[in-house]
């Protein structure tokens, strides 16, 4: 797969290797409550040497069950929070279809979400090559009984 690339110089033009370098960005997923206490997203990869500039999350179908408010997050593994600490989508019962949140608080807003997603701290830039977990959880536990989230990460790659 060929590798693109966009500069002052050359403009947009194409290398060896693999993704984008120097444009934003997104992938997104669609993460459905099947089982369990929680719905997990499969993996969003990250190319190495990459930024992430945001993340989504938007409620596609209520969110059910539970207890406490409802809370996403994202990590490098399943559950984790290394990248996005839990924060409050809605509170419990609050999580209807196209309800959401983001990192731009600007959409937060939009969305009406509860809080914006906060990246953490030295997470921003990835040096390698990263699979990304995003997951909806309650503040209280209990397991969930039905709901879909879509979620996107968007993120510029450097050369």
């Amino acid at each position: 797969m060929p590798k693109i690339i966009i500069d002052d110089n050359k403009g947009l033009y194409q290398t060896s290797g693999k993704g984008v370098v120097g444009l934003t960005q997104s992938k997104t997923v669609n993460a459905s409550w099947s089982s369990g206490a929680n719905i997990q997203a499969a993996a969003i990869t990250i190319p190495a040497n990459s930024l992430i500039t945001a993340a989504h999350a938007v409620v596609t179908s209520a969110v059910v069950g539970g207890a406490g408010n409802v809370q996403t997050t994202i990590g490098t593994t399943a559950l984790g929070t290394e990248i996005a600490i839990a924060k409050n989508i809605a509170a419990a019962g609050a999580t209807t279809a196209g309800k959401g949140h983001s990192t731009v608080s600007t959409l937060t807003t939009a969305l009406s979400g509860n809080q914006s997603m906060v990246i953490t701290a030295g997470e921003a830039f990835q040096t390698d090559e990263v699979d990304l977990y995003a997951s909806v959880i309650t503040s209280g536990g209990g397991a969930l009984t039905a709901g879909a989230v879509q979620f996107t990460i968007e993120f510029v790659t450097f050369e």
